[in-house]
């Protein structure tokens, strides 16, 4: 029904088209011709055709517009049955990545023509939201693993100093049970945080600041153990700024000045440089430096070196996440003592 009513427009509308252009070209030839000779004398009536053959033009006119709508009708049908098939494996595509299925095939990247490089796109971003969901979610179960794995220690440890005080009331038991529970809270705050930052559910400031301050501002927070310790800091070098958030950055400087406190011997270095291409901090203790095994292992999660006395093996790997997020990298190596660089890109 829709094909027939098309065929009579297209037909009628091509009938009175042939039909005009035929009037037109008859008439310019006629007058063209009629300053020559005089072709009434012939039986040429105001046309160029003999009043006899004048119904053969009106069929051929018929049948040039009927040949004329046909073949329309015919491309329009072929256009419209492509673009349907062209919807169909559209729906087709889009049924497939619903149900995970990425595949594109290169007879479907022809046939899809301008259309691949959109839908190439979200298949680029669905298959990579998924794989981070994954991702996300066996981070969170190694995370949890983690956390169950690095509680059993202290959780076992206050259950044998209960049974020692219910035995002979030392106080010195609930002193080491306060320990424990010291060293809980902090493990489950640090993994908490990484867990965190694993699946980017941090939001980091962005802010300018003076390294110097954020420097100054992690010392201040380990005055206790520098004191403790009896190390002296020594900090020198051109300040810079950066753009992140403060707060995480000292926390990061805070775990690494702490590693260098627990293995250094006396005296610490930190030391800023600024370049063309990056800006650095270095942070240099006096003691033995690392061993080999360290040196690969230093920034694992919960790796602890054997010369360990404390800790979690979980400040260094915060710090390296933390620097990470703010497009820095940071690496050990040993220089008369144990060496951090930080690199600020």
């Amino acid at each position: 029904m829709k094909n027939k009513k098309i065929f009579i427009i297209i037909f009628l509308t091509s009938l009175i088209l042939f039909f005009f252009l035929y009037k037109v070209i008859d008439g310019i030839y006629y007058r063209e011709v009629s300053d020559l000779i005089d072709l009434e004398v012939y039986g040429y009536g105001g046309s160029m055709t003999i009043y006899g053959d004048r119904s053969l033009v009106l069929i051929l006119i018929v049948l040039f517009s009927i040949i004329t709508s046909s073949v329309f009708i015919y491309i329009y049908n072929q256009r419209e049955k492509n673009f349907l098939e062209y919807i169909k494996m559209i729906k087709s595509k889009l049924s497939s990545l619903s149900k995970g299925d990425y595949f594109i095939s290169i007879d479907e990247v022809n046939s899809l023509g301008a259309l691949y490089d959109e839908l190439y796109k979200l298949v680029l971003e669905l298959r990579e939201g998924r794989e981070l969901a994954i991702r996300d979610k066996l981070k969170l179960k190694e995370n949890l693993e983690d956390i169950s794995h690095q509680l059993k220690t202290p959780l076992a440890s206050i259950e044998i100093l209960i049974e020692l005080y219910k035995e002979n009331k030392d106080e010195k038991h609930l002193d080491k049970i306060d320990c424990e529970i010291s060293k809980i809270n902090y493990l489950i705050s640090s993994m908490l945080t990484i867990a965190r930052l694993d699946v980017n559910q941090i939001e980091f400031k962005s802010e300018e600041f003076s390294i110097r301050e954020a420097i100054n501002a992690s010392i201040e927070s380990l005055e206790a153990q520098i004191q403790e310790n009896s190390i002296e800091i020594l900090a020198d070098g051109e300040d810079f700024t950066i753009i992140g958030d403060f707060y995480w950055i000292v926390e990061a400087l805070i775990n690494i000045v702490k590693n260098s406190i627990e293995y250094g011997r006396s005296q610490i270095q930190i030391m800023t440089r600024k370049t063309n291409v990056y800006s650095e901090i270095i942070i240099k203790d006096d003691g033995e430096g690392f061993s080999k095994e360290d040196l690969n292992k230093l920034f694992q999660r919960f790796y602890k070196s054997k010369n360990s006395a404390a800790g979690a093996g979980i400040g260094l790997n915060l710090s390296r996440n933390i620097l990470e997020k703010h497009n820095a990298t940071i690496f050990a190596e040993n220089d008369r003592g144990g060496k951090f660089t930080i690199k600020f890109y």
